[in-house]
């Protein structure tokens, strides 16, 4: 044999060319998507999803802390939860680590069949004591969050895994069985691997401090850091028990500022913006290599009246007020199309919505009635608002001028947000410009917030303690039968929208930005709570 010449084996002659086609494969991918004829640059990896948003809201990435909408978000793409919601469909519970559950006929007492081969990241099985721990944990710390078990579980003791594959959960009392499932669906409900927070424990926080900024679940991605006011980044989970994603590594950028995001994306260097304004989102639709997604998210902005107010108090001035107001001139004008006409307390496509929307611009009819309250010349009254903040100052304004033309003379508060709401929240704002966001995609959170002053949420707060829309709200949340439930949420709706202290304006309409390679991106009406990162693929072709 010739020494001097070295004679490569196949395997190795087969590994470089596989990755000469590699290095050609990925070339062409990164410097030639094809869109309508033109050639376009592609500036981020085609294995790595890069978002821009602001991400200062995040608090802790821990699931029985997290609450913010960052936090949230972040935390539904580390863990896996008992039930799961596929949006944009918010009006069935799914299976995730319960693959299987039920119910005795009263209600209070929940069987849930355990999904078998679950693991976690780290390689450790998912099983029913698991799922104890990390439930039993939520209600132990006993943090902001917990509030959402903490309605229907007593204390800890009452989760119990019955064998490796079952848990049993009772409840306090009989509940909607919907609403109990929607509360599970929640990311606080997240599936924690006891092994590995108990490993990390101190002073007794079940792991809590080194889960604010570490992951320890089952979910498709892993965290890989957290760098505050900067990026939070993931990595994909190789043990994911739906298959490992296609996108392997989420950059989560912060980026406050709208134009900013908008410059990013239109460059291509994020694929994803979740944060610009309506007026960059028109200036967007046109523009070749992004496409607008948009679709109705479960907020709604209303005007609250404090009826302990002399003026307020009367009926007829609060529907004078309703009529007042140019509902579609708001969204024409100042939203320019951002927002649905809502005038119901229950968001749209959430059982029990009601599409009634009788009010409308009628200035003759507002006056009438205030003639008949005893106020044919109006009156005087103040209307808070958030300052500063867009679209609120420019919607307050015009209902100033609304108002004005039926002769109630308004005057505008505009506060800081923080010192607003705890105005609100001690009863002594007259009336308030604000937004209610669904904590969990179930009627009974607005229900309740609307309609039972018990609670001490808005009826509370605008001091409406009427017993019948009360009553009607407990009713509800402790109907078994989904569709006498449904009546009754008719019956309340209808009932608000003619007495209630509440000017319903519009629901929030929610737009999201991102590049034609982006493609599964499905999103989540319920800001982020939901959303399903690990269906995000790219298309190496862009689309026209």
């Amino acid at each position: 044999m010739n020494r001097g010449v070295k004679i490569l084996s196949l395997p190795w002659i087969i590994s470089i060319i596989l990755l000469i086609l590699l290095i050609i494969s990925w070339s062409y991918f990164l410097m030639y998507s094809r869109q309508g004829g033109q050639t376009v640059s592609l500036a981020t990896r085609p294995d790595t999803l890069v978002i821009a948003m602001d991400i200062s809201d995040a608090v802790s990435l821990d699931p029985a802390v997290a609450y913010e909408f960052t936090s949230v978000m972040v935390v539904n793409q580390l863990y896996d939860k008992i039930v799961d919601y596929e949006p944009p469909d918010l009006a069935k519970v799914v299976p995730a680590v319960a693959e299987s559950w039920s119910y005795t006929p009263d209600g209070k007492t929940w069987t849930f069949k355990i999904r078998q081969g679950i693991k976690f990241a780290n390689g450790d099985p998912l099983d029913a004591k698991a799922v104890e721990y990390s439930l039993r944990r939520v209600l132990q710390l006993g943090k902001t969050a917990a509030w959402l078990l903490q309605q229907f579980i007593a204390k800890p003791e009452d989760i119990v895994a019955t064998d490796n594959y079952t848990v049993v959960i009772k409840l306090k009392e009989s509940v909607a069985p919907d609403l109990f499932l929607s509360a599970l669906a929640f990311t606080t409900s997240a599936i924690v691997n006891p092994k590995e927070v108990e490993a990390h424990a101190s002073g007794g926080d079940m792991g809590s401090a080194w889960l604010t900024d570490h992951s320890a679940g089952s979910g498709p991605y892993i965290l890989e850091k957290w760098e505050r006011n900067s990026q939070i980044i993931l990595k994909a989970n190789p043990n994911y028990w739906r298959g490992k994603p296609a996108i392997d590594t989420i950059i989560i950028k912060h980026v406050p500022e709208p134009a900013t995001q908008m410059m990013l994306l239109q460059k291509g260097d994020v694929d994803i913006a979740l944060g610009l304004t309506i007026d960059q989102i028109q200036q967007l639709k046109d523009v070749r290599g992004v496409k607008i997604q948009e679709y109705p998210v479960l907020q709604l902005a209303y005007i609250g009246m404090n009826v302990n107010n002399k003026y307020l108090s009367d009926e007829r001035v609060r529907t004078a007020i309703k009529y007042a107001i140019d509902y579609d001139g708001i969204i024409r004008d100042i939203l320019k199309g951002g927002a649905m006409k809502v005038q119901t307390i229950i968001p749209y496509p959430l059982l029990g919505f009601n599409p009634a929307t009788p009010y409308y611009r009628d200035v003759a009819k507002a006056k009438q009635l205030l003639a008949e309250a005893g106020y044919p010349n109006g009156f005087e009254i103040e209307l808070a608002y958030p300052a500063g903040s867009h679209p609120q100052e420019e919607i307050a304004q015009k209902i100033q001028r609304d108002l004005a033309e039926v002769g109630i003379r308004v005057i505008l508060r505009p506060m800081a947000a923080s010192e607003m709401y705890q105005k609100y929240r001690q009863q002594s704002l007259q009336m308030v410009l604000a937004g209610w966001g669904s904590d969990y995609p179930d009627p009974d959170n607005n229900a309740k917030a609307f309609g039972d002053y018990r609670i001490k949420q808005l009826a509370w707060r605008n001091m409406w303690y009427d017993n019948y829309s009360a009553d009607l709200v407990e009713k509800a949340y402790k109907e078994l039968d989904k569709a006498t439930r449904e009546a009754l949420y008719k019956q309340l709706t209808d009932y608000i929208l003619q007495h209630g202290p509440y000017v319903v304006l519009y629901q929030v309409i929610q737009f999201v930005a991102m590049r034609t390679w982006v493609e599964g991106f499905v999103p989540d009406p319920s800001f982020g709570t939901y959303l399903h990162l690990y269906k995000v693929y790219k298309e190496p072709v862009l689309k026209q």
